[in-house]
């Protein structure tokens, strides 16, 4: 899975590397269910500049 922001600050959760285009990173495949759109106030550290972040998903129990 990968982190990356959009030009407008947007963040999501992609489950496949996303491709840059001119104002957002693009699922391969473009179908809904490719990513998710998380809240952008997380990892400010992914910028429109960085590179898409790999990210593991950790289920736990609360």
């Amino acid at each position: 899975m990968y982190l990356a922001r959009d030009k407008n600050g947007d963040l999501y959760l992609f489950d496949k590397i996303p491709t840059k285009g001119n104002e957002c990173w693009w699922a391969e495949s473009g179908v809904d269910g490719t990513y998710l759109k998380l809240d952008k106030k997380l990892y400010p550290q992914v910028t429109w500049e960085s590179d898409p972040l790999p990210v593991d998903l950790m289920i736990t129990d609360q």
